[in-house]
């Protein structure tokens, strides 16, 4: 996926001229840090709380590694049926938000090309954070058809877009970061000082 975000080719002879020309960019990092244990965790695209990670629990390994991305198109439109979405808070810029489901965002996109925080950039020293304030699934499945067309707009009934270096989020709720569980709430998000060099096309 960071791959593709990058724009780097999937064929293995394209992929090594890729490397052989040596071209880089710089892009930042963000940490997400568990407070009941002190574990921090970095991810380079995005961490979710709430029903992205309840279905990335839900994905079977062995279906993961056969179909790739599609493993969680499969598992989350059949788990979105009968999940129970839980609320939470984000504590962002000095407000308080009420949330089922937040997007910390270091990418445009993610998860098969769904575009949940549309404005946010690998180069950026900022997150794009996305709030979803809903209990209703038929909610969740228009904004999902937002997601798949580009992202929901701005000013969005129930969805709140903020930008920032720093947020944390409290509640009973698990969290993932680029696909793999990583515990739960509560935890902080920050973008990690110390940016990455990676080779592009």
């Amino acid at each position: 996926m960071l791959a593709r975000q990058l724009g780097l080719p999937r064929g293995a002879r394209a992929a090594a001229e890729a490397l052989l020309r040596g071209r880089t960019r710089r892009i930042t990092l963000g940490a997400a840090t568990a407070e009941r244990t002190g574990v921090r965790r970095f991810f380079f695209m995005m961490a979710g709380v709430g029903l992205d990670a309840s279905v990335v629990r839900h994905v079977r390994p062995r279906l993961k590694r056969r179909v790739g991305e599609a493993a969680f198109w499969y598992a989350g439109l059949g788990h979105l049926a009968h999940w129970e979405p839980r609320e939470f808070t984000v504590e962002v810029g000095g407000e308080r938000l009420r949330a089922t489901y937040a997007a910390v965002g270091k990418a445009p996109w993610f998860g098969g090309g769904l575009a949940i925080t549309p404005r946010a950039r690998l180069d950026a020293a900022e997150f794009e954070v996305c709030v979803i304030d809903t209990r209703s699934r038929l909610r969740y499945l228009r904004l999902l058809g937002h997601a798949m067309r580009g992202g929901a707009p701005e000013g969005s009934r129930g969805v709140t877009f903020r930008r920032a270096t720093r947020l944390r989020c409290e509640g009973d709720v698990q969290v993932q970061a680029d696909g793999e569980l990583i515990g739960a709430l509560p935890m902080t998000f920050e973008i990690v000082p110390e940016d990455l060099e990676v080779i592009v096309p």
